[in-house]
């Protein structure tokens, strides 16, 4: 105790000048802007980066859960969609079985199914691109399986599937050729890409003698087991007639953007093997 008492009466002047100095600066800090302002400052730049960071990190994951709330609600209505059923009207079929039971209710036969998957590569200025998703034959992926954008418009077609991971042929590559009709006239045509331009493709086998407008809208026809009909490629930018032959050429905006895509649909469509086999029967004729 005694030793305690030394102490305190030894370093009662320290103790003192302490107290009185944050006494002080408490003082200061409460009553004169300027300085408030200067400590202010001084602790703001040894929080802000932190706090900013921080707030950054937040909003990623925030935005990873917006996103992943997009892809869901937007893969339910692409789902919902009469492209993805076949009707039925007396015995002729059509793109979409909506077909009557024995008594009498009407009954759909969904044609086609999505689902979702991550960009983790894509090019868009070699001559030949390629997109790479996370999505392989574990996940249900197969050649030839139709891809779209999150909003439902085309973006390729699956080349090949690995375990894990999928290759795209996306429009923005020589390899791809879509079959394609033009909205109004309902002509259909092939949408190819030949001018190494990352978001414009070429409608081909239009005759001149039909009148295709610059803003008219570019759809999948439905003639293939991959796209179902009526999705959107693109829109018209500009046509001419071609001097080598007797049909347009036909500029056409993609209506996907292939510099900004990270997710995508990709479509299965359900009777494909079906409809192969039945193919397949008439190729050696």
């Amino acid at each position: 105790m005694n030793a305690l008492r030394d102490f305190l009466i030894k370093y009662f002047h320290v103790f003192v000048f302490v107290v009185l100095l944050v006494l002080s600066i408490v003082l200061m800090y409460n009553s004169m802007h300027y300085q408030k302002m200067i400590f202010h400052n001084a602790t703001q730049s040894i929080t802000g980066p932190l706090n900013k960071r921080w707030s950054k990190l937040l909003r990623h994951f925030q935005l990873a859960n917006e996103n992943e709330q997009l892809v869901a609600e937007n893969l339910k209505l692409l789902r919902e969609k009469e492209n993805m059923f076949l009707y039925s009207l007396d015995t002729v079929y059509t793109y979409s079985i909506k077909d009557t039971n024995r008594y009498g209710k009407r009954v759909e036969k969904r044609m086609y199914d999505y689902f979702s998957a991550n960009v983790v590569f894509k090019t868009t200025h070699k001559k030949h691109n390629y997109i790479i998703i996370d999505k392989g034959y574990k996940d249900g992926v197969t050649s030839d399986m139709a891809v779209l954008s999150l909003q439902g418009a085309v973006v390729g077609v699956v080349k090949e599937a690995s375990a894990n991971f999928s290759s795209i042929i996306p429009l923005i590559n020589p390899n791809s050729r879509t079959s394609a009709r033009v909205s109004p006239i309902n002509q259909i045509g092939t949408v190819v890409w030949e001018d190494n331009e990352p978001d414009i493709g070429n409608l081909i086998d239009i005759p001149q003698h039909l009148i295709v407008n610059v803003g008219d809208s570019i759809f999948t026809s439905g003639f293939s087991s991959v796209f179902p009909p009526n999705l959107l490629i693109g829109k018209v930018v500009d046509k001419f007639d071609n001097e080598k032959n007797t049909f347009l050429t036909i500029k056409v905006k993609f209506a996907t953007d292939f510099r900004t895509i990270n997710s995508v649909f990709l479509i299965k469509n359900i009777y494909r093997s079906e409809i192969d086999s039945l193919k397949t029967s008439f190729q050696d004729e």
